[in-house]
């Protein structure tokens, strides 16, 4: 009775493993870049700035941007003080110049609604930098400290 049991467990085992593998496997060859979005995305923007410490705080935003010029953020901002986190969402407009995506209408809600401007590199790739190398910051914070990441993709 034990080996029938063995078996019939290995038997399941093996079509659980199967399946997950066939779902995994069919869902990476569907996707396509920007797909969330239909055919008008040519850019999500990934963006986590931070200052580490009691006092310090950061920002968290997926920025997505239309062939049109136009786009939509998600995100978050806080500051480490004991405020918490604000959610963060909306729309944006952005232009290319020179080499530079430049984005508005993104708004820090932690940070009392403060409209900052995002500029970033308009060629696909990761980057690192300062808490202040891609988006403006109000005066009270120091732009060259902290630190962030940024992804800009298809």
């Amino acid at each position: 009775m034990k080996a029938f049991e063995k078996i019939r467990t290995s038997r399941k085992a093996a079509f659980v493993v199967a399946a997950s593998a066939a779902m995994v496997g069919g869902g990476l060859g569907v996707a396509a870049p920007a797909s969330a979005y239909g055919n008008t995305a040519v850019y999500q923007i990934e963006l986590s700035a931070n200052v580490s410490g009691h006092n310090g705080g950061g920002v968290w935003l997926w920025i997505e941007l239309d062939q049109n010029g136009t786009g939509d953020y998600k995100g978050s901002d806080c500051g480490h003080a004991g405020q918490g986190a604000a959610p963060d969402s909306g729309d944006v407009t952005w232009t290319d110049t020179g080499g530079t995506l430049t984005i508005t209408g993104v708004k820090l809600n932690g940070l009392g609604g403060f409209p900052t401007t995002i500029t970033v590199p308009d060629t696909y790739g990761h980057y690192t930098g300062t808490i202040g190398s891609y988006l403006t910051l109000p005066g009270f914070i120091p732009p060259f400290i902290g630190n962030t990441q940024l992804q800009v993709a298809p």
